[in-house]
């Protein structure tokens, strides 16, 4: 049964999964303050839906949201951290400055996020955390090493997390979706470098990221991840790990348990390096 004033604050919620996550706990009952840095910094509402600005690499901005909804609600019950950003290149051609803007969001945004609203969880003894990882963050993806290590990082914060406040009521767990049709291809930037003829990645750089535009196309619908996330912030005992996606890409999780690893390795480079097998017909 749905406790349909469970107080849910969603980051990252302007598009893609977290505004299909947002969207479908806000339809559920739920009180959901949706944040994302391209919202204004007046709340608007749409029933139980509330738009508010939240920047996750702002500490500030950060601290004063979490304050506010605790001030008007009275408590925050569940965290779903899905803000997160990509970049493409190789390692040798992404900037620092592309690396740490990633990891500012993908991992330092959701670090920043869990301890503003830990200290309020833990002295209700209640609370809920889910943090967004990624398919990628147990498998690595050629020329999305800022993405995957972030994600990677993310995995192992999520997993500490868990064991340090399982005494105190705090539920954690997290989502690792493979391909699914958020329409973050477009809002995906290239390292400018990577687009250069003069980078000797970039034969092997163009096919790769068709590979996985084209995967992104043909992935999940956003609504089936937002169905999960329903029935874990309804959880008892929710899971510390939950994959959702394509079947043959969380297979790829099981291949890498049990294979050789330079065979693995081996499997993953050649799924990408040709580009999708039916590129002329796009």
């Amino acid at each position: 049964m749905v406790q349909k004033n469970k107080i849910i604050l969603v980051t990252g919620a302007s598009s893609g999964l977290g505004l299909a996550v947002a969207t479908h706990l806000s339809e559920t009952g739920y009180i959901v303050y949706a944040g994302a840095r391209s919202f204004s910094n007046d709340t608007s509402e749409d029933g139980t839906l509330k738009k508010i600005h939240l920047d996750v690499t702002d500490q500030a901005g950060i601290d004063s949201t979490v304050k506010k909804i605790i001030e008007t609600e009275g408590r925050i019950d569940v965290l779903i951290n899905c803000a997160a950003i990509q970049v493409l290149g190789s390692v040798e051609d992404l900037t620092w400055e592309e690396f740490e803007n990633v990891f500012l969001t993908n991992t330092g945004g959701v670090v920043r996020m869990c301890k503003a609203v830990l200290p309020f969880m833990r002295n209700r003894n209640e609370g809920q955390i889910i943090n967004f990882s990624s398919i990628m963050g147990l498998v690595a993806v050629p020329f999305q090493s800022a993405y995957t290590a972030s994600k990677f990082a993310v995995e192992g914060f999520t997993e500490t997390l868990r064991m340090e406040t399982r005494n105190y009521g705090i539920k954690v767990s997290m989502v690792e979706p493979t391909d699914y049709k958020s329409g973050s291809v477009k809002y995906r930037p290239h390292t400018a470098a990577a687009d250069l003829l003069s980078s000797p990645y970039y034969d092997l750089f163009r096919k790769v990221t068709a590979k996985i535009e084209y995967d992104e196309a043909h992935g999940s619908e956003p609504e089936k991840l937002a169905r999960l996330i329903g029935r874990i912030v309804q959880a008892r005992r929710p899971r510390l790990r939950y994959m959702s996606g394509k079947f043959d890409q969380k297979l790829s999780v099981l291949l890498k348990k049990i294979l050789p690893g330079k065979m693995f390795e081996s499997i993953i480079y050649g799924y990408y390096k040709d580009g999708p097998k039916n590129a002329k017909s796009q």
